[in-house]
């Protein structure tokens, strides 16, 4: 056996949805790195401290997507093993979980760029987008669970 899905094989459908799930890990990583030189090394935050300034300066901005992500990441993650294990359909789930990725990445563009309105905006859009999708991943999960 060289991985889980030669172990099982259903598992094959769900492909997208894992790399779905290793990118935003790598993108979660990669804004986790970003945030000393955008918010620390010039000395606009403080580690450790409340953040300081608006959404006018880039490491707020910085700083509060990577919070974000870090906050909505796990509630993604469990949604998405729970309904792959539950066996829901692979095409819905995998399509559910590029959805998430598309709006997910739509609001660090927004966020990290600075356009739009701080709410109600485009931001705010992408962020709803993302949950919404993740809400039905999950309600797709439970149902998953519910009708086995």
């Amino acid at each position: 056996m060289t991985s889980l899905f030669d172990a099982a094989p259903y598992l094959d459908g769900y492909r997208v949805s894992f790399v779905v799930l290793a990118v935003l890990t790598v993108m979660i990583l990669v804004q986790n790195l970003m945030t000393a030189p955008l918010a620390f090394l010039n000395n606009e935050q403080t580690p450790g401290m409340p953040l300081r300034h608006d959404h006018s300066k880039l490491s707020f901005r910085a700083m509060r997507t990577y919070a974000n992500s870090t906050e909505s990441f796990p509630a993604f993650a469990m949604a998405l093993l729970v309904a792959i294990v539950a066996g829901a359909s692979p095409t819905l789930v995998n399509w559910l979980a590029v959805l998430h990725l598309a709006f997910r990445t739509g609001f660090w563009v927004v966020y990290y760029s600075g356009i739009g309105k701080v709410a109600g905006g485009l931001r705010t859009q992408c962020h709803v987008g993302g949950l919404a999708a993740n809400l039905v991943l999950a309600g797709t999960a439970i149902h998953a669970l519910l009708a086995g």
